[in-house]
Order: structure tokens, then C-alpha cells, then sequence
């Protein structure tokens, strides 16, 4: 025989070898995603599917034509939000739970309990507290990831994110919600590298101070 006993099992236990070798390699190149990267798309999907819940719900709920608006652009944004976030999840092969949090789900039974206006304020009170975290956690990831498409998706998805607070700001003001409520959510928002001045200036233009 060309090959001895001894020779195929040999032949085989490289492959073998070789084998372990190339998964190994592709693990390490799955796993090589930073925690910072890896947290960050977590949150960040349960961020929206949160908000796309709270959103559909508002617009099953409010009468009032600011809040509706203000639903129909957070859900549809962060739907669109969603779908680019899966792909890159699904490149880094990082699983995305599914279904709201804990938190997400006390936020919306608690919508659920109320009607008319004191429904319209507690919704855009959430939308302020949300999107003002969300700003902070974008804004930071958008700085200190390194994986170039996490951080693309940061920067890229933080314009909406501010377009969306100023927008909350404003149906807030118009269901009654108190100004120094406002001010006590969005002075915590982060300030939009090099724009702060410009963000002051269209918040004047679109929006009374308190």
C-alpha cells in the first residue's frame, strides 16, 4: 500500500489540527469585538426597541397631533435605526435580546394606566429622559469605540437623536409639561461636539426658553 495504517492516522490527526487551528481564528476573530463595542450595541438595540414600543403606543393612545408627530418620527427613525444596528450586531456575531427590559416594560405599563393629557406628559417625559440618555451613551461610544462601523453608527445616528430631544421639547412645552421639568432633563444632555452654540441658537428659533 501507498500509505501505511500509520501514515493515514497521522494524515488525519493534522487535519484535525488544522481544523481546530482555523476555528480557532475565526472565534478569535469574532470575539476580538471590544466590550466597550459589544455593550454599546446591547444598549443601544434595547434602547430602540424600547422606543419603538413606546412610540406605537402613543400613537394608539394620544389625541394630541404634537405627540402623534413626535411617535410616528421616533418609531419609523428608530426602526430604520434597528435594521443598521442588526447587520453590524450580526457581523460581530453579538446576540441582541429581545423584548423590552424590565425597566422598559414598568414604563409602559405605567402609559398604559393613563389617558388624555396626563398620558401626553408622562410619554414626552420619557421621551426626554430617554433620548437624553441615549444622546450621552452615543456621544461617548461615538469617541471611545474602535471598531470603525460601531463608531460610524454612533456618529451617523446621533443628528436624529438630537432632532429628536429638540422635537420632545417641544410637544412637551405643548401638552403642559412645567419648563423647568424640560430644562431638568435636557440640561443633562451632552453638548453636539462644536455645535453648541448653533444647537442654542435653532432651540431659540424653534422654542421659547423657559
Amino acid at each position: 500500500m501507498k500509505y501505511s495504517a500509520q501514515n493515514i492516522a497521522r494524515i488525519a490527526s493534522s487535519l484535525v489540527v488544522v481544523g481546530l487551528l482555523t476555528a480557532g481564528r475565526v472565534v478569535a476573530a469574532d470575539s476580538s469585538l471590544s466590550h466597550d463595542a459589544s455593550s454599546f450595541i446591547k444598549e443601544a438595540s434595547e434602547a430602540n426597541q424600547g422606543e419603538i414600543a413606546l412610540a406605537q403606543l402613543a400613537q394608539e393612545k394620544s389625541q394630541n397631533p404634537e405627540i402623534k408627530k413626535l411617535a410616528q418620527m421616533i418609531q419609523s427613525d428608530h426602526q430604520q435605526s434597528q435594521e443598521k444596528l442588526e447587520t453590524i450586531a450580526q457581523t460581530h456575531g453579538v446576540a441582541l435580546s429581545q423584548g423590552l427590559t424590565w425597566s422598559q416594560k414598568r414604563a409602559q405599563g405605567k402609559l398604559e394606566k393613563l389617558t388624555g393629557t396626563d398620558f401626553d406628559q408622562q410619554y414626552a417625559k420619557d421621551m426626554l429622559e430617554g433620548h437624553v440618555a441615549n444622546l450621552n451613551k452615543f456621544q461617548k461610544a461615538s469617541q471611545t469605540v474602535r471598531e470603525a462601523d460601531v463608531k460610524q453608527y454612533a456618529q451617523d445616528t446621533l443628528p436624529k437623536l438630537q432632532e429628536h430631544l429638540q422635537m420632545t421639547e417641544t410637544a412637551a412645552r405643548a401638552v403642559g409639561v412645567d419648563p423647568s421639568t424640560i430644562s431638568s432633563y435636557t440640561s443633562k444632555a451632552p453638548a453636539m461636539g462644536g455645535t453648541g452654540e448653533q444647537n442654542e441658537q435653532q432651540g431659540g428659533q424653534g422654542m421659547s426658553k423657559p
